[in-house]
């Protein structure tokens, strides 16, 4: 019986690369059973080690500044590949994880630091960057990107803004003439989880801000500051499903430089041989943190699940948890489990007991399907 193990991150908890290892070395004592691996990232936090273990090249480590910049500065990775293109994420630089709870402040985080990994990226010879936009602090449609990379951005009065997401609304002009031509030349690939256009009700400011902090006052803040840049890059850019993602980076970024902007799951997918994994499959086994109806807006778990029934493979979901509407017959699933229900926070957040009970859930789904398996046979 062939089982492919696909799984996302357990967000604050397992990498996807340690779920499918643990999942991997619980199966090993199994007569009969091959496995194969595949980890998943749609564009959020985790991606870049996702495609990196598929790619050829270095891991870089450069100084960079955090969201907030009178923070210390921090120290992050990305991996430079030999054909010439950074794999970088947002949340290396700019991400909430970077902050502790009470200094979360999105109205003044900033990508600054994001780009200026993407700048030192590019200053050891990458021409193309591939950005996962999840995970972000911020909410300044990557005017801090921008300023790492050369532009300056100018008050009515000709004042310089500081690069977040308070400063939106006063955008008058866009100066781009200290941008170099290797950032112009440069060609960026946008991967999102998320399909959020920049604003209104689903927009980023609405639906993400609280999450990092904001107020009732700061959310309509952002939300005039992302409607005057909507006026600025226009609606074909502002309405993209997408364009919402990582506090609006795409807006400014597709207005200014070359851009295309994915869906970061499929774009992952089709880079990490899942479909050809797939074939002569019995079993599918995938899983994240929380099973929820989000898991098919774009998320990673939910495209594996799509492609498995496709194929007309059994494909079972392991998850810490399942939202009590989710419904997992109607969503295609054989199973779903939820292996943290009714932990308390820090044991259900732990790593080592999160592995070991992803762990015995797949053992005991395998054995399951292997006997019924056996009864056929």
């Amino acid at each position: 019986m062939k089982v492919v193990l696909a799984f996302d991150k357990f967000k604050g908890s397992a990498t996807a690369q340690q779920l499918n290892e643990a999942a991997q070395d619980s199966l090993c004592g199994f007569d009969g059973i091959k496995t194969v691996s595949v980890p998943i990232a749609d564009g959020g936090d985790g991606t870049t080690r996702v495609l990196a273990a598929s790619s050829k090249g270095q891991w870089v480590t450069a100084p960079t500044m955090g969201p907030l910049l009178q923070r210390a500065p921090v120290t992050a990775q990305y991996f430079l590949c030999d054909d010439g293109t950074a794999l970088i994420e947002v949340a290396a630089a700019s991400g909430l994880a970077l902050l502790p709870e009470d200094a979360c402040d999105v109205v003044r985080a900033t990508t600054f630091g994001t780009g200026l990994l993407m700048r030192d990226a590019m200053e050891r010879g990458a021409s193309s960057i591939v950005l996962g936009l999840g995970g972000s602090a911020t909410c300044d449609a990557a005017m801090g990107i921008l300023c790492a990379l050369g532009a300056e951005f100018l008050d009515a009065d000709g004042h310089h803004l500081y690069p977040s997401g308070e400063s939106l609304e006063k955008i008058d002009y866009i100066e781009t003439a200290g941008i170099p031509q290797t950032v112009k030349k440069c060609k960026f690939t946008l991967l999102t989880d998320v399909d959020n256009p920049l604003c209104g009700e689903r927009g980023t400011a609405q639906v993400f801000a609280p999450q990092k902090g904001a107020s009732t006052e700061q959310v309509e803040q952002l939300e005039r500051g992302m409607v005057h840049v909507a006026s600025i890059v226009g609606d074909k850019i502002a309405s993209r499903a997408g364009c919402g993602a990582a506090g609006g980076i795409p807006a400014l970024m597709m207005h200014l430089l070359d851009c295309e902007l994915l869906p970061g799951a499929p774009y992952v997918l089709a880079r990490n041989g899942l479909a050809d994994a797939l074939e002569g499959a019995d079993l599918v086994i995938t899983g994240e943190g929380r099973l929820d109806n989000q898991t098919f807006m774009g998320k990673g778990p939910g495209c594996v699940i799509r492609m498995t029934q496709e194929r007309g493979i059994p494909v079972v979901a392991l998850c810490g948890a399942i939202a009590p509407v989710f419904d997992p017959v109607a969503a295609g699933l054989t199973r779903a489990i939820a292996v943290s229900d009714g932990l308390p926070l820090d044991e259900a957040m732990d790593t080592g007991s999160t592995l070991m009970r992803v762990s015995q859930a797949v053992c005991r789904v395998v054995s399951e399907l292997n006997q019924c398996y056996a009864v056929v046979e």
